[in-house]
């Protein structure tokens, strides 16, 4: 079974239709059409250099974007993982919006919205705020690597984590952000010190991973 699904993988990567992961049955690139409102759902964003060289991506200073991985060890929590590939040069609004829509939809159909998760990073967190800004249901966020800082002029609303490294230079704190948000309904920011940078977020690092799981079950 595995070596088919590495044939698959191939084909779809020489074609470049390689859009969705194939590791386990609970990744999926859009939400179910029947979703069960007992399971979790979770929303993972990844980065700008996903899109710009795919889901073998390779930073010159951090190694490997281990896209798939991540997306296999939030499955292995027992969650409902819902990620797709963007594609080069997607819009932050448009894209947040058609996650908004998904979103709705699993509120309509009765998934409680302390069970919707969205997880971002990098441009995948600004995608995640875009999401935030305009859900109005107390859903819960992670901001990983994600805010600039003085600079942030959105709101966010719901319940908010933010965990960037510490030697993390291109980011800043996401308090300014909370300040703005006086609809919060609960925040709360991390730093977290690897040494990596922005690549710390590359891989299913226990470190950031283990509080993002806390968030998404507390």
């Amino acid at each position: 079974m595995k070596s088919s699904l590495l044939v698959l993988r191939i084909v779809l990567l020489l074609f470049g239709m390689e859009t969705f992961a194939l590791a386990g049955p609970n990744i999926l690139t859009t939400i179910p059409e029947e979703p069960k409102p007992d399971s979790r759902f979770v929303f993972y964003v990844h980065g700008k250099i996903i899109e710009d060289q795919g889901r073998q991506a390779e930073h010159p200073r951090f190694g490997t974007y281990e896209y798939d991985a991540i997306l296999e060890a939030l499955e292995a929590r027992g969650y409902v993982v819902i990620s797709e590939q963007r594609k080069r040069g997607t819009k932050i609004g448009r894209y947040g919006a058609k996650i908004v829509d998904q979103i709705e939809t699993l509120l309509a159909k009765g998934v409680p919205a302390d069970r919707i998760t969205v997880v971002g990073f990098s441009k995948g967190g600004k995608i995640t705020l875009s999401v935030s800004a305009r859900v109005k249901a107390p859903i819960r966020y992670v901001l990983l690597a994600s805010c600039p800082g003085r600079g942030i002029t959105s709101k966010a609303h719901g319940r908010v984590l933010a965990i960037r490294e510490a030697s993390d230079l291109s980011v800043g704190s996401c308090i300014p952000l909370f300040d703005r948000s006086k609809r919060l309904l609960e925040h709360s920011e991390l730093v977290v010190k690897t040494g990596g940078g922005h690549g710390a977020f590359y891989n299913p690092n226990e470190t950031w991973l283990e509080p993002t799981v806390e968030w998404i079950e507390k």
